[in-house]
């Protein structure tokens, strides 16, 4: 991600273009959602493990082979559909397994997981001499090896990750039986999932922009990167312990004002500390999007209904960088994080006064909502 709007650069696309490049990683996983959920009941988790990994190796094989901005982007797209079924995967075994009292930790170590693959991605692209090409690279060589491993150790309860519930419902239905809970708690899982997109773009352009080279913005977003894996659990003891609003409204804040002080910036230094901050408030949300989809899950029909939330959540990764871009392309550069920083601050509004917050006991039964989470 760090190297990706560069990349689309490097190919002569301008920056609102790059940031149209970005949101096709985005739009991808926002397009194959609901598609993704009704392959994990019908196939089981397995089966749709093996779908993801191709579809995330072909799109990868197009974007290293693209010359263009267009290509890369096709590529790009076509690697985000496979990852939408990979993630809603793991979230469907995960939110099955743990019990409603580990919710939050057992998710947010699924977080760290992902985050330990960010800190050391940009750390790998130090060592080359083509840091653009090589991320594709080390992007394909680690989806074939984690599919591998996964293909290695197989779920033998599988079968249950299938739900016995081909009870197709559709995306509408679920988003009327739940509409408290996506109006509420999905505004805030949308909000912090746009803010998150956003950074990856706005950062490294902004990076570009005062005349950093791309070994020093690779170094920033790894330093970052690290600060945000080291929270990873004691977000999820916070989740736990004292409520999913206690770890979602410090990651929607930090996020949303390093989004406000970027165009304060103006050398290495300066950047490294708003990206710190950055790093500071995604690690203490680390794995709050998928505790909150989980924790509103049925026990029947859990993967519809997880699809729709990813849906939910991926549109606000989509928009991240689509209102960057147009934030880049209508005012300036300079105007994109300010932004996504009051964005991020009305969505914070939200969770404050409207975001129910579940806390269950210790060794409690898993949470199960009302149909029509009224």
């Amino acid at each position: 991600m760090p190297v990706l709007a560069l990349a689309a650069k490097g190919l002569g696309a301008s920056s609102s273009q790059a940031g149209l490049v970005v949101a096709a990683n985005g739009l991808g996983t926002v397009a194959f959602d609901i598609s993704a959920g009704s392959l994990v009941a019908a196939v089981g988790e397995q089966g749709a493990s093996s779908f993801a990994a191709i579809m995330v190796v072909c799109g990868l094989l197009i974007a290293m082979m693209s010359g263009s901005p267009l290509m890369l982007g096709i590529g790009i797209f076509l690697s985000s559909c496979g990852w939408a079924v990979w993630v809603l995967v793991r979230l469907t075994h995960l939110s099955r397994v743990a019990p409603a009292a580990t919710r939050g930790r057992t998710l947010s170590v699924l977080g760290g997981v992902m985050r330990a693959g960010a800190v050391l991605g940009p750390l790998l692209l130090l060592a080359t001499s083509r840091p653009a090409t090589s991320a594709f690279l080390i992007y394909l060589v680690c989806a074939v090896v984690g599919f591998g491993l996964l293909y290695r150790a197989r779920d033998p309860h599988d079968a249950q990750g299938r739900q016995r519930d081909p009870e197709r419902t559709h995306a509408l239905r679920i988003v009327g039986d739940h509409r408290r809970e996506f109006a509420t708690a999905g505004v805030g899982a949308f909000t912090i999932c746009m803010l998150r997109a956003s950074r990856q773009v706005v950062v490294p352009l902004w990076g570009a922009h005062i005349g950093l080279s791309l070994a020093s913005i690779s170094l920033i977003f790894a330093l970052s990167s690290a600060v945000d894996l080291a929270l990873f659990y004691p977000s999820g003891v916070i989740s736990d312990r004292f409520g999913r609003s206690a770890a979602a409204l410090p990651c929607l804040v930090l996020l949303a004002c390093g989004h406000l002080a970027l165009p304060l910036t103006h050398g290495f230094a300066a950047l490294m500390t708003v990206a710190l901050v950055l790093g500071i408030g995604n690690g203490l949300g680390s794995g709050i999007v998928m505790t909150l989809g989980a924790d509103r899950s049925p026990s029947t029909g859990r993967a519809p209904f997880l699809a729709v939330w990813r849906l939910f959540c991926d549109a606000g990764t989509a928009s991240g960088p689509l209102l960057c871009a147009a934030a880049a392309s209508v005012l300036t550069l300079r105007a994109a994080g300010p932004v996504l920083g009051l964005a991020g601050l009305a969505g914070g509004f939200v969770v404050v006064l409207f975001m129910r917050d579940p806390r269950p006991s210790l060794g409690a039964p898993a949470v199960e909502w009302p149909a029509h989470g009224v």
